[in-house]
């Protein structure tokens, strides 16, 4: 028994070993050659960083770091980083030689101890694919610190040819080589790399005041600064490690350059040397997989603690002591050292912060808050407005505002997710759905876009029959980012599909699901049951046009088939209008990409003719009109306008902008009405006895006599048809038009309020709707403002405005205005 067990031991360990001799062959991991497994590598490692202004003056300012780096190799391509006997110094002055002279910094032991505590597990997987395996505790600053050492490491294979592209913590490089030495294989190599051309060199974002008139300038100053790195590496000829090490990153302000040497610059200077190897006997390799990360160094978040919400305490009480006349002087000085303290703190302790400050000064703790500019300070910001009555305008407002932010962060999303459900009013749901859309096309799928997404589908419920307003709404916040929540849960389309065929809710519910639909891939699931929507042919004409542009959108050969019936089959008359103008668009279009879809179209109508009708007043209608037309720019204006066949008027009207650019595709402006129950309205304002007609006749009777010749011949024969037979020229003009005003809000009043919403969308983001009863307070208050005019206007000044000649009618104006 014991010797079967010897037996499948040696089995097994030596299956491990032909394995990793294998592995270790394998082209996967060329750095395998220069650092083999089983072995550990010392190397001191030294950094330092110098800034100043060269051939100008001999001050510098910069850091030194020095360490010794240890690195195991317990599996191929499978490394274990240790940094231990850490030092930090800074350049205290420069001596007569013009050499840097370093003393050590005042966190050099704090360093130390951060350098060592965490070890640095990475593997390296093909050409360019580092993986690091950090501890949860390691600073973000401790870190980056680690990865310049590991892309120092990274060191060429010259024996292969594809070395040209080489990871860094700029990302991947181009690298050209220069072989200096040569054994048996290169020993000394030089490497030279243009950074700027590195794929994750990009300008650091810097906390600027989204109130500034001018900001982000940071990348396109950064286009004005050249970033080159040489590195220099020997290997020993035998063993094909590294001995050696140099890599020297030089930064210069080009517009204030001299050769490309001299100006505003700075460098970064590494060096290696290698001090022992030896073997090791570990094999076991356990990465924290829980927080894997990528080369490129990261932004290091330096908030400060507690010590500076206690220094922001001070310096807001003596700015808000401080006089508006004697002292006026020191509160811009006092108000900039504010802000940068704002900056300094973390989200939790400015929140807390800024809501002691506001019982102290609310003005000036939200001046400082928006100036401030960080992630932070507009959290705080929000926290502070779910502070004042829900039913404050400015809430609404600035959380509009803030929406409107072009990069939004993790941070804020999360905030506005918050404040919608605090207040789910139109702006704040708006803003939720403009942050977490444009968080999702910068990252993809994050918990913030989740949580805004389960909270979306609580407020539809299983099938949207809950209460019809709060509905409507968030169906036009789901329609605004639908690719966001496509990608987080894909069943909110389930829960359109139940909402667009709910009995118990409105038409303009339904239509706001199918049309969510726009931002969304369409299943064949959802295909099959709009093609339900779009024939059946008792529904509203609104609703069957909707799922037919959101199956037009990319048409299937089941489409087709659909569109066929329709314009073949189709008895409702407004319905067939619309698609056959539709389809006539796409058949006479100029665009290649439409013409293949024409094609298809005439193919599948085969002999059939598809003509447009010309009546722009009674039947629905498709129009497009191409503005340009070139190789390389593409813009047209088309639009929309639907009738029911129940009313006079149309139901929806859509006009839209698109432009296609060097193979983009832009939804410039999309401008959208819909309605229905206008007719009355439109009545008692433009009728025989409306609220225009009959005013302006009475108007005309009463000024008459009153004008000159010369204005009286013109509006004779402009407004002859207005004037009513029998009608008697009114004693007091503005007692008239104030009773006709009060009669027309009594008549609307009488009236089934009207049925209207439109909205705007600029460049594919929907900013809002407005509906008829959100603008119920101005009828509300009509005759207050009636009573208001007729006593801001007496007839006496009116009749006398009206009395003179020609040249005396603007002065006898300008008089009254001046003495009233």
């Amino acid at each position: 028994m014991e010797g079967t067990k010897l037996c499948l031991l040696l089995l097994l360990g030596t299956y491990t070993l032909a394995q990793q001799d294998v592995t270790e062959q394998s082209p996967v991991c060329q750095l395998a050659k220069r650092f083999k497994n089983f072995r550990s590598f010392k190397y001191d490692y030294e950094a330092e960083t110098i800034n100043g202004v060269n051939g100008a003056t001999d001050n510098k300012s910069g850091s030194k770091v020095s360490c010794m780096v240890e690195i195991d190799v317990p599996q191929t391509c499978s490394f274990i980083l240790r940094t231990t006997e850490c030092s930090l110094s800074e350049i205290s002055h420069v001596d007569e030689q013009g050499h840097a002279v370093y003393t050590p910094a005042a966190g050099n032991e704090a360093f130390k101890a951060a350098m060592a505590l965490n070890s640095l597990k990475l593997k390296v997987e093909g050409l360019t694919n580092v993986h690091l395996y950090a501890e949860d505790n390691e600073a973000v600053h401790i870190l980056n610190i680690k990865r310049g050492i590991v892309s120092a490491l990274l060191v060429p294979v010259m024996e292969e040819e594809k070395n040209k592209e080489m990871p860094t913590v700029h990302g991947v490089c181009s690298t050209d080589f220069t072989v200096n030495a040569r054994e048996d294989i290169a020993t000394d190599v030089t490497i030279t790399r243009d950074l700027s051309q590195c794929d994750e060199f990009i300008a650091r974002r810097q906390d600027t005041s989204p109130l500034a008139l001018i900001s982000g300038l940071n990348y396109p100053m950064s286009k004005m600064i050249s970033s080159t790195q040489t590195c220099n590496y020997k290997f020993d000829n035998q063993k094909k490690h590294m001995t050696s090490g140099t890599c020297t990153e030089k930064h210069l302000f080009l517009p204030m350059s001299h050769q490309n040497e001299y100006g505003i610059s700075a460098s970064v200077k590494q060096t290696l040397n290698l001090r022992e190897t030896s073997k090791i006997n570990d094999r076991i390799f356990e990465a924290n997989q829980g927080n894997i990360q990528s080369l490129p160094m990261d932004v290091s978040d330096e908030k400060s603690t507690i010590q500076t919400k206690e220094a922001a305490f001070a310096t807001f009480q003596q700015l808000s002591t401080l006089s508006q006349t004697a002292q006026g002087e020191e509160r811009a000085g006092l108000f900039r050292k504010l802000v940068s303290q704002f900056r300094g703190l973390n989200a939790e302790v400015l929140g807390s912060a800024a809501i002691e400050m506001m019982d102290m000064s609310m003005p000036l703790t939200f001046q400082a808050l928006a100036q401030c500019g960080t992630p932070e300070c507009t959290s705080a910001i929000l926290k502070g407005l779910r502070t004042f009555d829900e039913g404050a305008l400015e809430v609404d407002a600035s959380v509009y505002a803030l929406g409107m932010l072009a990069n939004p962060s993790h941070l804020l999303v999360k905030d506005m997710l918050a404040m919608a459900q605090y207040k789910n009013s139109k702006p704040i749901m708006y803003a939720l759905s403009n942050v977490a859309r444009k968080l999702h096309q910068r990252e993809g799928v994050t918990p913030e876009i989740v949580a805004v997404s389960e909270f979306l589908a609580s407020l539809l419920g299983p099938d949207c029959s809950g209460e019809k307003e709060l509905t409507f709404l968030t169906l036009r916040v789901v329609g605004n980012m639908g690719a966001a929540l496509e990608d987080a849960d894909a069943t909110i389309k389930n829960t359109l599909l139940k909402c667009m065929r709910q009995p118990l809710t409105t038409l303009s519910v339904q239509l706001a699901a199918i049309q969510a639909f726009r931002r969304m891939s369409v299943t064949d699931e959802i295909r099959s049951n709009l093609q339900r929507v779009c024939q059946y042919p008792k529904g509203a004409v609104q609703k069957r046009l909707a799922a037919y542009l959101v199956l037009m959108r990319n048409p299937q050969p089941s489409d087709i088939e659909m569109l066929k019936k329709l314009i073949k089959q189709e008895n409702n008359v407004q319905v067939k209008s619309f698609v056959t103008s539709h389809v006539y668009n796409i058949i006479t279009s100029a665009d290649p990409q439409t013409q293949k879809l024409g094609k298809t179209i005439i193919d599948a109508l085969e002999d059939t003719d598809v003509v447009t009708h010309n009546d722009y007043t009674t039947k629905s209608r498709s129009y497009k009109l191409d503005v340009a037309q070139d190789d390389n720019m593409k813009a047209a204006i088309q639009g929309n306008i639907i009738f029911d066949p129940s009313n006079q008027l149309p139901r929806e009207m859509l006009l839209e902008t698109t432009l296609n650019a060097f193979g983009f595709n832009l939804d410039i402006l999309e401008i959208g009405m819909e309605g229905k129950g206008f007719e009355p309205t439109i009545d008692a304002l433009f009728g025989k006895n409306g609220f225009f007609p009959d005013t302006l006749s009475k108007t005309l009777y009463w000024a008459e006599d009153m004008m000159s010749p010369n204005i009286k011949e013109v509006l004779e024969k402009l407004v002859a048809p207005l004037k009513a037979e029998g009608q008697k020229v009114p004693e007091n003009l503005v007692k008239e038009i104030v009773r006709n005003f009060n009669k027309l809000v009594k008549d609307l009043q009488n009236q089934e309020s009207p049925e209207a919403m439109a909205y705007l969308r600029i460049m594919g983001a929907e900013l809002g709707f407005i509906k008829a009863t959100d603008l119920k307070f101005i009828a509300d208050n009509a005759v207050m403002y009636a009573d208001i005019l007729a006593r801001l206007i007496p007839a006496q000044a009116l009749s006398k405005m009206m009395s003179g000649t020609d040249n005396e009618i603007f002065a006898h104006y300008i008089s009254w205005t001046t003495n009233s």
